[in-house]
């Protein structure tokens, strides 16, 4: 065990524990979406932003491991700041006006920008339009909703064994799909509709 502090609060965490485990643990918490306790670690979505004592920017706390006395913060201004322009960006081409959508709260996109996001965004003169494809008969895809979490690819790879689905280009023109249009046909396919945070936009039963 080591000893840390997160927000002023000092805790003993298991040695080898990441600060978004320790937060957990400690009843503090922190918004995510690619960051699931059961799959690999990605850190991609940069949501999950802590501030650490001494350093210049701010971290993905799902992939910090503790150091012995590090302190923590969650709540700062500029953890804060940073979440809601990682928000901003992820609704870069999002179709619809987030939180106010179709969805109704059914949704961990429309929860999370309305708790961590701006009122406003300053991008919206170019959307990018991406086409549904075909997943097979239990899957629908709705890929414009996407945010690339890349919850369905992880799973998919550990939980399915198949490596069918992945990304394909960088930046602001990543997108998720398949590198041969092909049904997924694992046992499992059912779990992605369940993981994504989009869910039921990004995928949904057909």
């Amino acid at each position: 065990m080591i000893k840390i502090t997160i927000n002023e609060l000092l805790i003993w965490v298991r040695r080898g524990s990441t600060v978004i485990q320790a937060c957990e643990a400690a009843g503090v918490k922190i918004p995510r979406f690619c960051y699931h306790d059961k799959l690999l670690i990605a850190g991609n979505c940069r949501m999950c932003l802590v501030e650490v004592a001494n350093s210049p920017k701010p971290q993905a706390s799902c992939a910090l491991p503790f150091l012995p006395n590090m302190r923590i913060f969650t709540n700062t201004a500029l953890v804060q700041k940073a979440q809601e322009s990682v928000m901003e960006f992820l609704l870069l081409h999002h179709p619809l006006d987030c939180p106010v959508c179709d969805q109704g709260g059914e949704c961990e996109l429309q929860e999370q920008s309305f708790n961590y996001g701006s009122d406003r965004g300053r991008f919206f003169f170019f959307k990018k339009s991406l086409g549904d494809t075909f997943w097979g008969s239990l899957i629908k895809t709705v890929l414009r909703r996407c945010i690339v979490c890349t919850r369905c690819v992880r799973y998919t790879s550990l939980i399915g064994g198949s490596d069918i689905i992945g990304t394909s280009n960088r930046g602001g023109h990543s997108e998720i799909g398949m590198f041969k249009e092909n049904a997924l046909k694992t046992e499992t396919s059912g779990g992605v509709i369940e993981l994504c945070p989009v869910c039921w936009s990004g995928f949904i039963f057909s």
